[in-house]
């Protein structure tokens, strides 16, 4: 995949094919949130549904390392990645996004997303890995705004939506926390694949237990229905966007890969009208627009790291 970026191709070919992962990136996450709805409606339980997304993604990767060859290190580093990211980039996040779906809309939940970068800084500056400026300290104000506007009187939330959307908040905040981890503690040298493999099926495995304890399995049988094709659908996605992602960051860096996000917003709202029949008010594009604005405010830097693989 990598040879479309290599620098003997036309600048334009390399342009191109940047734009279309960047695209196809966003567009195939920002599928998500209406994924996510579907598959609740079917009366499923949100920790059977994310038990199968950490065993379910996980699983595909580890086989497709096996086939390779590869094996998941477990020394003390690694495992503390594995713990950390299993429970706050995948547990948190995909449970906040399964109780959130059955009370907002998609296009809310999309939104969400672009609160991870705004989260992500504030936890920077709470750790001491990053430094106050006045910009960004705007955009974190404009994020906050944004998400203030979800639930003031006339918007399109239920009486009870201002929880939810607290609730639906959990999504970049755990996303945020599991991409800070990263940046400081990521062990060198360790290929992508088999960190994300180690941090999914530690989410799934943690899970078990929880998910057997209060009787939530979430059988899947053939013929799949809608609601389990979307549970499977969730998992592909996220392995897909994932993958992609990293490369983007390989082969163009990190500023311009993080522009995925973007795309990831705005095509998690149009899927959602699209597939759902969603419609917003006035509020909720006001919303967007000040919290994509503060997004943009909020650019992504590098930190140093503070441990490497042994």
């Amino acid at each position: 995949m990598l040879s479309v970026f290599d620098p003997s191709r036309p600048a334009w070919q390399r342009r191109l094919a940047i734009l279309f992962m960047m695209v196809f990136c966003g567009g195939i996450w920002g599928l998500v949130p209406t994924l996510a709805k579907t598959a609740i409606e079917d009366g499923a339980h949100p920790f059977g549904l994310t038990w199968w997304q950490g065993i379910g993604a996980g699983g595909v990767l580890l086989i497709y390392l096996t086939l390779r060859s590869k094996r998941l290190p477990l020394d003390r580093n690694h495992i503390l990645l594995y713990l950390f990211c299993g429970l706050f980039g995948t547990i948190m996040p995909t449970l906040a996004l399964f109780y959130a779906a059955e009370h907002i809309s998609a296009g809310i939940m999309a939104m969400t997303m672009a609160m991870i970068p705004i989260a992500a800084y504030v936890i920077s500056l709470a750790v001491r890995i990053d430094h106050l400026e006045l910009g960004r300290s705007i955009g974190i104000a404009l994020g906050l705004a944004g998400v203030a506007l979800l639930v003031l009187p006339g918007a399109e939330t239920s009486i009870d939506g201002p929880f939810w959307i607290i609730i639906a908040m959990l999504v970049p905040l755990g996303y945020a926390m599991e991409n800070v981890f990263l940046a400081v503690r990521s062990p060198r040298g360790t290929e992508t694949t088999v960190l994300v493999c180690g941090m999914v099926l530690t989410g799934g495995l943690i899970m078990t237990p929880v998910m057997l304890a209060t009787g939530t399995w979430y059988p899947i049988t053939w013929p799949l229905s809608e609601p389990e094709l979307s549970v499977i659908a969730i998992f592909i996605v996220n392995i897909l966007s994932y993958g992609m992602f990293l490369t983007l960051i390989f082969a163009a860096g990190p500023v311009l890969a993080s522009m995925s996000g973007y795309f990831t917003v705005l095509t998690g709202i149009l899927w959602g009208m699209a597939l759902l029949g969603e419609s917003h008010g006035l509020l909720f594009w006001a919303a967007l627009a000040t919290t994509l604005a503060g997004m943009a405010l909020v650019r992504e830097r590098r930190v140093e790291r503070t441990v490497e693989a042994t």
